[in-house]
């Protein structure tokens, strides 16, 4: 299983540097005999591109991007004769927005009247080359890191099956792991435990409390409600006091108690008057 994933991984890379290699001995300018982006212009600058005879009738010649997932294609002149050597002047004039979005870009030749779409073998590609913008300049990083992707590249057809799966599981080695997820001690987990817990037994406290207070509130409003309004067996109505008088009979006569001594008679002593008559 492993042997046909490498031999299709060493193929597809094979079929993808044919299409892009460089028709050697076909270019002059650019020099078919240098690496992938040897060469560096600027917009607006004006160039004589160069070739020998190539086995084509008349051709167009397209400017196109190098990453050919890109599909930007300028044409540059239409109907050339290149079954022989020839030249071709032209000012680049390519929009700062592609530039922007790659400066990688290369030359082609294509049947007229067929299209560019999709990039083939007997399009007799130039070797890639870098378009700045105007008064631009490449950093010197820039340029090692080109020349070092050119070297690569070209190296790159070369290598065989192993060579491009030890590649791979080196890409795949140094690609960086996500961080491992901090993870909590026993410790802390026993403490969280035990927290939870604790606030579970306060809650359940708290109820017990407010349900007693509750029930003696209501207890409390029950013996109120009952000295204001007298309760009432089932079935009888209260009865409004009378406002006549209530006679009482007493069955019976009976004797009140009294002084139980006999009458005693006074003693009377008589006195005799004595009269006096007064001399007249």
């Amino acid at each position: 299983m492993l042997t046909r994933v490498f031999f299709g991984i060493s193929l597809t890379a094979f079929l993808f540097n044919a299409a892009f290699a460089q028709d050697a001995g076909q270019w002059i300018i650019p020099n078919s005999a240098e690496a992938n982006f040897t060469h560096v212009y600027n917009n607006g600058n004006s160039i004589t591109w160069s070739w020998q005879g190539m086995n084509h009738s008349l051709s167009d010649l397209w400017l196109t991007s190098y990453d050919p997932t890109l599909s930007y294609a300028l044409r540059v002149a239409a109907n050339i004769n290149i079954t022989g050597p020839g030249t071709l002047p032209w000012t680049i004039t390519v929009n700062d927005t592609q530039i922007d979005i790659d400066d990688r870009f290369c030359l082609r030749f294509v049947l007229t009247g067929t299209d560019i779409f999709p990039f083939q073998t007997d399009q007799f590609p130039s070797p890639a080359f870098l378009i700045l913008q105007q008064g631009q300049t490449l950093p010197a990083t820039t340029a090692s890191t080109s020349t070092a992707s050119a070297t690569s590249t070209s190296t790159a057809s070369s290598q065989t099956t192993t060579t491009i799966s030890s590649s791979s599981s080196t890409s795949s080695s140094s690609t960086p792991r996500p961080p491992s997820k901090p993870t909590l001690s026993a410790g802390a987990k026993a403490g969280i435990g035990v927290g939870a817990a604790a606030v579970f037994l306060i809650i359940l406290a708290l109820l017990f409390v407010v349900l007693r207070l509750y029930r003696r509130v209501k207890a409390a409003s029950n013996q109120h409600s009952q000295g204001i309004i007298p309760e009432h067996s089932e079935g009888t109505s209260p009865t409004t006091p009378s406002t006549l008088p209530v006679i009482k009979q007493i069955s019976g006569l009976h004797e009140a108690l009294g002084d139980r001594r006999h009458p005693t008679e006074l003693s009377v002593k008589q006195e005799k008057a004595v009269v006096h008559e007064l001399p007249g």
